[in-house]
């Protein structure tokens, strides 16, 4: 099921803006402008002091100035935000250079970081610096050779546009499992909520518990984000770029692994559930903030699956509830280490289905596609079944919506469609 089939979407909650009297504006404009001059003379050695660049460094300029321009921030607005500009230089050759660009935010709750993978070369009139996920990053990356840009990362950090539709454009089912052992069960301590908390959208969740070791939750491409750490260890922010088109964030690690852009696969370390916040925001306890991208951009979580568990929103961050089947599990809420357990089931393979019986304990099987046919077995609520087509019959009502379709299992026999989540609107052919 996807789009037409999905239950109503929940209201989020929009932040109203109040705008301070003529007097404050003024007031604030002053100090705003004191700060600019103070920012002025102190600025190129207080980043540069975090950052693996050399003290006024074009580089570390011009890569700064393209993350302003990413975040549509002034340099002036960012500071004082206090929000920072932190480039971390994973591979120099000659006049090219590639790594991590981040836009740190305040250690405080709802604040967290923004980054980007850049890529930069050298040329008689400077530097040139661009961004992953843009046309230009990809025609930039055409040119720098493979020691700089692999032909794997050519791939995953240009827009999906520019080679073909990726699976994240055709299904809510991600393809990914949780992101922790198969087998384990973690409490759901934060449902779906934003990046920043209360921001829209509802991008991330908040997983705890079992052995604390957080595995890339399906195969990719991994960087670490953020160099440099406030709790003494290096980062706390890794970020693996699937070929399916998702890309997936865990933040808050503790001895995470650098991978610098090389391939990991499906359960691989990542790090361990902790509370660093090494580029901003906040961790009253030990946890990953797992959040979900279609290529750079943040998509909500609502109605899409991992782990064979569909995430729904709640009407505020961090409420709602996951689903298996007609097993339903709620969320902890917001900044508390309590929530119900998810069981790890491992991906939902993209020609596979979850039988949602709509609170029943079974669902029919039939001969054909429709009531008309003569019933054949039964198959219990939350079974994973695998399709190998469709065809058009009696139109049925489940909790995804009304619908005609019907999948025809690998062992012949027919289900409605109305009773099985697959994330899309069908899977196959038409029978």
């Amino acid at each position: 099921m996807i789009k037409a089939n999905r239950p109503s979407p929940t209201r989020e909650e929009q932040a109203v803006s109040t705008y301070p009297s003529i007097v404050r504006r003024a007031f604030a404009a002053a100090m705003i402008t004191l700060l600019a001059v103070l920012f002025e003379a102190i600025s190129t050695q207080t980043s540069a002091a975090a950052q693996p660049a050399a003290p006024g460094s074009s580089l570390h300029e011009t890569v700064s100035a393209a993350i302003m321009q990413r975040a549509q921030l002034s340099q002036l607005q960012a500071t004082a935000a206090g929000r920072h500009s932190r480039v971390d230089v994973q591979r120099r050759v000659g006049g090219w250079a590639f790594g991590s660009a981040v836009l740190t935010a305040p250690a405080k709750p709802d604040q967290y970081p923004t980054g980007w993978m850049f890529l930069a070369h050298r040329t008689g009139s400077g530097w040139q610096a661009t961004l992953d996920g843009t046309a230009e990053f990809s025609a930039l990356a055409s040119q720098a050779p493979t020691t700089i840009v692999s032909a794997r990362e050519r791939q995953v950090l240009g827009p999906a546009a520019v080679t073909i539709m990726s699976t994240a454009d055709t299904t809510y089912n991600t393809g990914l499992r949780l992101p922790f052992a198969i087998g384990q069960s973690w409490r759901l301590t934060g449902g779906p909520h934003g990046w920043n908390g209360s921001d829209t959208p509802y991008s991330s969740i908040d997983l705890n518990g079992g052995d604390f070791r957080v595995l890339a939750p399906g195969s990719g491409t991994a960087y670490l984000m953020c160099a440099g750490s406030s709790s003494g260890q290096y980062g706390g922010w890794v970020r693996v770029y699937h070929g399916s088109g998702y890309t997936t964030d865990h933040y808050h690690l503790w001895a995470p692994v650098d991978y610098n852009g090389g391939s990991v696969g499906e359960g691989a370390f990542l790090g361990y559930t902790g509370t660093d916040v090494s580029c901003g925001g906040s961790a009253p306890y030990r946890h990953v903030h797992w959040s979900i991208l279609k290529s750079s951009t943040r998509v909500s979580w609502n109605t899409r699956s991992a782990g064979q568990w569909v995430f729904i929103s709640g009407s505020s961050p961090y409420g709602g509830y996951a689903l298996h089947g007609s097993t339903q599990v709620a969320a902890g809420g917001q900044h508390t280490d309590v929530g119900g357990l998810l069981y790890n089931y491992g991906a939902l393979n993209f020609n596979q289905g979850i039988v949602d019986a709509n609170d029943d304990t079974s669902i029919n099987k039939r001969s054909g596609p429709g009531t008309g046919y003569a019933i054949v077995g039964s198959v219990s609520d939350g079974t994973t079944v695998t399709i190998s087509c469709w065809r058009n019959g009696t139109t049925l009502t489940g909790r995804w919506g009304p619908t005609a379709v019907w999948d025809k299992l690998t062992d012949g026999t027919w289900v409605s469609d109305a009773f099985v989540y697959t994330g899309t609107d069908t899977i196959g052919p038409n029978c």
